[in-house]
């Protein structure tokens, strides 16, 4: 593996599923450390999971919970990426089609996580009624 000289930072592609899989999951360690809503996301997603579990949700149920869980995750990641690529590109001054590709991107999250909460709403709301009215 071919590295830059001293700083030991590399330089090439990954060699191997290890190495690709150990920079992945370096990513995503950073986004929980570095990111509040990612944390805030995670926290959601647990109670969530929580609740499906209490109210016995049906497979196909978990299907859509798991897979709008996903997409907010993968929305606020993509986020992430348009902040630091701003902030690359900028120096971090202010540039307004920087802050246009900020808001665009924290956008595509608010659209995600409302669309989560819509299908979230469709499958909790009808269990939670009838645990109320029995």
């Amino acid at each position: 593996m071919l590295m830059a000289l001293k700083d030991k930072k590399q330089i090439q592609k990954n060699h191997s599923f290890k190495q690709s899989f150990t920079h992945a999951c370096f990513g995503i360690y950073r986004i929980f450390k570095e990111e509040r809503n990612m944390r805030i996301h995670t926290s959601i997603a647990v109670l969530v999971i929580f609740v499906g579990w209490l109210l016995q949700i049906t497979s196909s149920e978990w299907y859509w919970v798991m897979a709008c869980i996903g997409w907010v995750f993968v929305a606020e990641v993509l986020n992430t990426i348009a902040e630091n690529i701003v902030d690359l590109v900028t120096g971090k001054t202010y540039s307004e089609l920087g802050k246009h590709i900020k808001d665009m991107a924290a956008g595509a999250v608010l659209i995600s996580a409302c669309f989560a909460g819509i299908i979230g709403l469709w499958i909790f709301l009808p269990k939670i009624w009838l645990l109320l009215i029995h």
